[in-house]
């Protein structure tokens, strides 16, 4: 007698999970259907009957010959389904898991937090002319975040060379729920709300720079309010002068990592970056001694606007896990999705864009950077060396057909 497919379907409600299993038979007198249950062992009375009755809600569109005629499956053509649900539904409870957050001025936990996500990778590429969210209202004049001539896309040219064809990779993306008193029918209301994804690959560009020397055209990122870790690899500073041109050299970067919290920032501070020196060249000329090391130096007040390119990705060119952007009435803690822990930087009042890792990759700037000659010899040691802001020289990908910068 032939058999059908099997088929196995997984739901997920609050903690349980249902398997529904179907076996069908085909002969000359029509289908036999099987279906089974299978709670796990964490189901309550109340769960195993809801999932009961979602079960036989399923199987009432069957016609009334496949229901006269159910049978047993037997253990071994069980264990041979399986299956993997489509939307995962996740609730953390106030107090449960480390989610400590207080709001209204509890003084216990009172936020609990809803989540649904689809188990599954998805791609993009899109461009966004103008990007402002939060703009005047709660936290006053200006924007949360501000950000012009936005493309995400794959983070290499795709197989025609052009950015146009590549795609960003998004795996299991979510939307989450902050929910204060999330027990009382009476009290409980929205605290906040959020999208994110489990991780993301791809390329980040902002902004214009149609001269790489100045930092005066630059546009791109006007505020933005968020917490981001920033890697710096592969850089290198070509035109540093020395005590007005005295002497001259060049400088690699050692490969760099900060954590910041920004709240409506137009600016970045990188602190204790290191970098050697290449040849120092007398009246940049005449070779003296090299491979000197500046361990403690500052890129002080960096406009945010001359970042034009970022890697969304950890410093090995890994994807980067747990990036979200979220709209909270007052500062939250979200849960960090790869650990389960809520140790990640809150999320202040207002919109917030969470970048756990980004880089930025071969860093080349040909911009005079001067240094006083003082500040150079005592940086040998171990003081510290403050480099005026500069243009790192980034220019922001194409992401169109043919010569439109932007589309």
């Amino acid at each position: 007698m032939p058999r059908g497919r099997g088929i196995c379907k997984q739901i997920l409600l609050h903690g349980c999970s249902i398997i529904l299993l179907h076996r069908f038979k085909h002969d000359k007198h029509g289908q036999d259907v099987v279906a089974t249950i299978m709670p796990t062992p964490i189901m309550r009375k109340s769960q195993q009957y809801l999932a009961q009755a979602i079960l036989m809600t399923m199987l009432i569109s069957l016609s009334q010959s496949a229901w006269s005629k159910m049978t047993v499956m037997p253990d071994a053509e069980m264990s041979e389904a399986t299956g993997q649900s489509l939307l995962n539904l996740t609730y953390v409870a106030p107090g449960a898991s480390g989610n400590n957050n207080m709001v209204d001025g509890s003084t216990t936990a009172n936020v609990g937090f809803y989540r649904v996500g689809l188990q599954a990778t998805t791609s993009i590429n899109t461009n966004i002319q103008s990007l402002q969210l939060g703009c005047g209202g709660v936290n006053g004049p200006g924007c949360d975040i501000n950000l012009s001539n936005v493309s995400l896309t794959g983070l290499n040219p795709g197989a025609d060379g052009s950015y146009a064809s590549s795609d960003a990779t998004i795996t299991n993306p979510y939307l989450e729920f902050a929910i204060k008193n999330p027990t009382s029918l009476s009290t409980r209301e929205v605290e906040g709300f959020r999208i994110g994804a489990a991780s993301i690959l791809g390329r980040l560009s902002i902004g214009t720079n149609d001269d790489t020397t100045t930092t005066a055209d630059d546009t791109g990122i006007s505020s933005l309010s968020g917490n981001l870790t920033v890697n710096i690899t592969n850089g290198k500073l070509n035109n540093i002068k020395i005590g007005g041109g005295l002497l001259t050299t060049t400088a690699t970067i050692a490969n760099y990592s900060s954590t910041q919290s920004l709240t409506r920032a137009s600016t970045i501070t990188l602190n204790g970056i290191s970098a050697t020196t290449g040849s120092l060249k007398l009246g940049g000329i005449l070779p003296t001694i090299s491979n000197l090391t500046l361990s403690n130096i500052t890129l002080d007040s960096e406009p945010l606007s001359s970042v034009h390119n970022l890697a969304l990705t950890n410093a090995d060119g890994t994807a980067t896990s747990d990036a979200y952007l979220s709209l909270q009435k007052t500062a939250l803690k979200w849960q960090t999705i790869s650990t389960g822990a809520f140790d990640a930087p809150a999320a202040q009042t207002g919109w917030w864009l969470s970048l756990p890792s980004i880089t930025i990759n071969n860093l080349n700037s040909n911009n005079e950077i001067d240094i006083p000659l003082l500040t150079a010899l005592t940086g040998v040691f171990g003081t510290q060396v403050i480099l005026p802001a500069f243009d790192l020289a980034q220019t922001p990908i194409q992401n169109c057909y043919g010569t439109l910068k932007f589309c």
